[in-house]
C-alpha cells in the first residue's frame, strides 16, 4: 500500500488569506490604483498585509463591452492570477495569487508561530 503525501501549505497559505482578506478590505488603506492593479494596505503594529487585485479603467478607444474584456482574455497564453496576498512581519513570509476560477499559486510560504498568530488577527 503506497503513502499518499498531501501539501498542507496551500491549505495553510489559503486559510490565512481567507482570514486576513476581510481584514484588509475593512480596514486596509487604497495605497495605488493604476494600470491593471488596485493595491490595499493594511498595517497592524509589525504586521504589513498588501493585496492587489485587477483594475483596469478603459481608454476611450476601448470597448467598454464585456465581450471586448473577454476577448482580450481568450488572447493571452497563460492564465492570469490577478488577486494576490503579501503578509509582512519583519520579513516576507506569505505571498500567493489566485484567481477568480479557483486557481491558487503559493509563491512564497514561510512556515513557523506567525501562522497562528496571523489567524488570531482581528
Amino acid at each position: 500500500m503506497g503513502l499518499k503525501l498531501v501539501s498542507s501549505n496551500d491549505d495553510s497559505a489559503v486559510a490565512i488569506r481567507d482570514h486576513l482578506l476581510p481584514l484588509v478590505r475593512e480596514r486596509g488603506t487604497l495605497e495605488l490604483q493604476r494600470d491593471s492593479v488596485r493595491l490595499v494596505t493594511l498595517e497592524m503594529g509589525l504586521w504589513i498585509i498588501n493585496h492587489w487585485t485587477p483594475f483596469n479603467e478603459l481608454s476611450p478607444a476601448e470597448a467598454s463591452s464585456p465581450s471586448y474584456r473577454h476577448a482580450v482574455q481568450r488572447q493571452r497564453g497563460l492564465q492570469d492570477l490577478p488577486y494576490g496576498l503579501e503578509v509582512w512581519h519583519r520579513e516576507k513570509l506569505l505571498c500567493l495569487v489566485w484567481a477568480d476560477d479557483g486557481a491558487s499559486k503559493v509563491i512564497d510560504f514561510v512556515r513557523g508561530a506567525w501562522e497562528a498568530d496571523a489567524l488570531a488577527l482581528r
